[in-house]
Formats: structure tokens, C-alpha cells, sequence
């Protein structure tokens, strides 16, 4: 499952939420089926769903203010919708649509990093970084190394290969060796 979002403040007396989307098109949600509500905490991406998550549909969607508005079948009203402020909208990846070259962080997650044809690390996550551009982190398996390294994916420094588990990355000079003290 992907994340959509969070639903925001409540709006309203008939069960509306305005939701905080981190999709690009939120108005995709509408007529999708497979959609769960969960918890903050708790993590859909991988496996099935199970309680306190819950199957939901929507039965609105609209725009607020320039910021998308949901309403789901079951929550009829404010009262309803109480308890589930901040509660994440999860959505099936296969409803997803990526652009050509695009990818999903965790299609990154357990990949080996070669640098030079030497493995070097293996993929921990992907962390939106605060320049706008997305964080590799990596642990790091450098002999005599340990720990892990945080470091910017910059189209330029990296070749994909996820079908086979690969990126091969091209740093500049000391970037792997920014978190060690000299000698």
C-alpha cells in the first residue's frame, strides 16, 4: 500500500476532512477502490491491513480553499469523524501511476550500492531531504566501517538497476568519508 495522505482538521458538520495529500493528484481518490484508514503509527506499506486499520470509500471529494476535502461512506458526521483526526489514507500501489523513470522508495529498500564495482552499502530507506531532493540512506558494509551514511540522490551520482537489486553510484571525491575523523 502507498500513503496518500493525512486527514487534516475537520470541516464542517457532515463528516468532511481537509486532507493533507502527499500524492500529486489527490482527485484520483475519488471512485478508487482498495482505499484504508490507519492510524498515525501504523504502517500499511508492506502487508495486509489489520485492525484498528479499516476499508473505506469516499463518498465526497472536493476542493477547499485550494486544499482537497474527503468524506467517507461510513462517517456520516463531525461526531463520527472525531476520532479519526490524523488517521493516514492509505491506497493500493497499483493505483499509483509513476512517469518514465520514476520509482517508489521502497522498491529502493535492501538494494546493494556499488561504488567502482566495490560493494560499498546496502539501501536502509529513502528520506525526503530539506533541499527538496530525496536522501539515501545507506549502511554501510566498507571494511572496517559501520554506521550509516546519508547521501543526496542526485540523478547525476547514480545508476538504477532494481530489477536486479543494483545502484551504482558515482560520488564526488569524499562524500563517503564526510561523517570520519582524521587520523
Amino acid at each position: 500500500m502507498l500513503l496518500a495522505g493525512h486527514l487534516a482538521k475537520i470541516q464542517g458538520l457532515k463528516g468532511e476532512f481537509l486532507f493533507h495529500s502527499v500524492m500529486d493528484e489527490p482527485e484520483r481518490l475519488e471512485g478508487m477502490q482498495g482505499l484504508f484508514l490507519a492510524p498515525p503509527q501504523m504502517d500499511l506499506e508492506f502487508g495486509t491491513p489489520a485492525p484498528p486499520a479499516r476499508p473505506v470509500s469516499l463518498r465526497l471529494f472536493r476542493w477547499h480553499q485550494e486544499r482537497p476535502c474527503l468524506a467517507f461512506a461510513d462517517v456520516p458526521d463531525r461526531t463520527a469523524s472525531e476520532p479519526l483526526k490524523g488517521w493516514a489514507l492509505w491506497m493500493p500501489e497499483a493505483e499509483a501511476t509513476l512517469s518514465e523513470g520514476e520509482t517508489f522508495r521502497h522498491q529502493w529498500i535492501g538494494c546493494d550500492v556499488f561504488v567502482a564495482d566495490h560493494k560499498v552499502g546496502e539501501v536502509l530507506r529513502l528520506d525526503p531531504g530539506p533541499a527538496g531532493y530525496d536522501m539515501v540512506i545507506m549502511r554501510d558494509l566498507r571494511p572496517g566501517r559501520t554506521g550509516q551514511r546519508d547521501i543526496p540522490y542526485i540523478k547525476a551520482w547514480w545508476t538504477l538497476d532494481l530489477p536486479n537489486r543494483r545502484l551504482d553510484l558515482d560520488p564526488p571525491a569524499g562524500l563517503l568519508d564526510v561523517n570520519q575523523v582524521g587520523d
